[in-house]
């Protein structure tokens, strides 16, 4: 009521009644739907930090994964490896298939392709490390071997 006396002492309301209500109910109205769409936006990115922090959050530490059955190490892995050259197709789709095949072709007479014997080789120096208490498996994420495995057989163009 306060706003409505204050636009008559003003001068500003120039119909006397309902108009001078209207107009005031309709400047309420529209305060709080900015209000209420910056909070959608404000909600919206909450949600996208929620989403990111979730995805971070699904990295596997080399405690948890070692205690894993076998079987279910090897589709984790393969996994990792699909969502992570999928995404790498659309920038290069030669580098995507290069480092696809080199973890899934398994050469002649070889029960492991090369990139799995290469992870391998780098699991089991991190385990040997924790072992002498130089490591803590659970603050080392798979998914950061496997893509520095990557990196150490494909390396970047700057760094070739």
């Amino acid at each position: 009521m306060e706003v409505l006396k204050r636009y008559i002492k003003e001068g500003q309301g120039r119909l006397v009644g309902r108009q001078t209500v209207m107009n005031v109910a309709d400047r309420n109205f529209e305060d709080h739907r900015n209000r209420f769409i910056q909070f959608g936006l404000y909600s919206g990115m909450r949600l996208f930090l929620a989403f990111f922090v979730i995805m971070t959050a699904q990295a596997m530490n080399l405690k948890d994964f070692n205690a894993k059955p076998d079987k279910e190490q090897a589709v984790y892995v393969g996994d990792f490896i699909d969502k992570m050259t999928t995404d790498l197709r659309a920038k290069n789709p030669q580098l995507a298939t290069d480092i696809r095949n080199w973890f899934a072709v398994k050469p002649a007479g070889k029960p492991l392709s090369e990139g799995m014997v290469r992870l391998g080789v780098e699991l089991g120096a991190l385990e040997i490390q924790a072992k002498d208490g130089k490591a803590d498996l659970s603050k080392v994420q798979l998914e950061s071997i496997i893509v520095w495995v990557v990196k150490q057989k494909f390396p970047p163009p700057s760094q070739k």
